[in-house]
């Protein structure tokens, strides 16, 4: 588990005044697309923080509308457990900027690293602070896709309750989807038809495949695998390269959280398959479903039965068949993990998958066919005596 890595600011803002109301202080983060400054409103005297694009990618088109995205589904977003946007313009020079509620504390990535796996009542909390957002946010239309450990961050200097000595808050909607039902009724965001970005390590097994529309269920894995992480203080979904992750996601057996944590509390393991079920209609359908499934595992909630053990069970056996195609897999693996995913590498997976799902359907009508046939063979006698002719389990 690791933060986000800095880059330093190709130039500097301290000092400078912003819309003739916007005092620029120091520089207090930094990232890829852009940098984040402290300041304050020369007449209110108010503490903010000033996001503002790199120049680098001022004059790409998609980038500028990434970085409005941002400013617009921040916003739109009314719940004290995701970051205010007060502010979105252009300086003198024409570089966008984004006005936002300035924040104090940690995020969840960086708490893991210092702390390790985390108390169940503390995890169901954040879970539960970070659901109500997502609540607001797909009420609005909105949907995050790049909800990982270091964008739930835990806020000191806001009102909190005493059980707690943060606020959750979401940051960071740079790459979200926007549904304008007013005016198209599709998803509005800043990538072509085809191209999946985001963290690949928390995006659901649709996401990595096919690049279909982004919709709830896949910002409800993300959470899933959040919750895995403050659980275990690993990824849930750990590879060096794009075509590991996707393999492990898609495929591979998925991982048992008490296999990691012995001390997870009973049903968490349950949970978290339906948290991140491949096949999308089995997960939690809404964020307040997944919280509050969270709490009664956790012990927090009056009722703290066991989750349904229909949860847990394991009806995507197919998901778990090796690729046949060595070849194929040999140069998906090839594949470093970007930020993003590019129309062809989505594809090559979802052909992979595709012929691995093809391989599990063939052999699975082949054996029944198989035990059809040897039912219909069995001598009188045999098929009278019980079990003694049933395959052994």
């Amino acid at each position: 588990m690791a933060g986000a890595k800095q880059q330093p600011p190709e130039e500097s803002f301290e000092g400078q005044l912003i819309s003739g109301k916007y005092r620029v202080e120091r520089l207090i983060g930094s990232g890829g697309m852009g940098t984040v400054w402290l300041g304050h409103h020369e007449v209110l005297g108010t503490r903010v923080a000033i996001k503002f694009i790199r120049r680098a990618f001022a004059e790409r088109p998609d980038a500028r509308r990434r970085f409005e995205i941002e400013a617009r589904a921040a916003a739109s977003v009314k719940t004290r457990h995701a970051v205010d946007v007060y502010d979105y313009g252009l300086t003198d020079t024409g570089l966008p900027y984004i006005v936002m509620e300035y924040l104090e504390g940690e995020s969840l990535s960086e708490v893991l690293v210092r702390r390790g796996p985390m108390a169940p009542h503390e995890v169901s909390s954040i879970i539960s602070q970070a659901a109500r957002a997502l609540t607001k946010a797909h009420q609005s239309g909105i949907v995050h896709r790049d909800l990982k450990p270091d964008n739930i961050f835990l806020a000191t200097n806001v009102e909190h309750d005493d059980a707690a000595p943060y606020v959750v808050k979401l940051v960071d909607f740079g790459i979200a989807k926007i549904l304008d039902t007013a005016q198209t009724g599709q998803f509005g965001g800043p990538t072509q038809d085809g191209a999946v970005i985001g963290t690949p390590n928390f995006m659901s097994p649709e996401q990595l495949t096919v690049g279909g529309a982004p919709n709830a269920l896949t910002d409800l894995w993300s959470l899933g695998a959040c919750t895995f992480a403050a659980f275990t203080a690993r990824i849930p979904f750990e590879g060096e390269v794009l075509g590991d992750i996707v393999l492990k996601v898609c495929m591979h057996p998925m991982p048992v959280p008490s296999a990691y944590n012995a001390a997870v509390p009973a049903g968490f393991d349950a949970w978290f398959s339906r948290a991140c079920a491949r096949d999308p209609k089995k997960r939690f359908q809404s964020a307040e479903e997944l919280a509050e499934e969270l709490a009664k595992v956790c012990g927090v909630s009056p009722s703290a039965s066991k989750i349904r053990q229909s949860v847990a069970e394991p009806a995507e056996v197919m998901y778990q068949l090796k690729p046949a195609d060595p070849a194929m897999v040999a140069e998906l693996e090839k594949l470093q993990a970007p930020q993003g995913m590019s129309a062809r590498t989505a594809l090559m997976a979802g052909l992979v998958i595709g012929i691995t799902l093809m391989i599990g359907v063939l052999g699975a009508l082949a054996w029944r066919a198989k035990v059809a046939e040897e039912e219909t063979l069995k001598p009188p006698v045999e098929a009278a005596s019980g079990d003694a002719g049933a395959p052994k389990k």
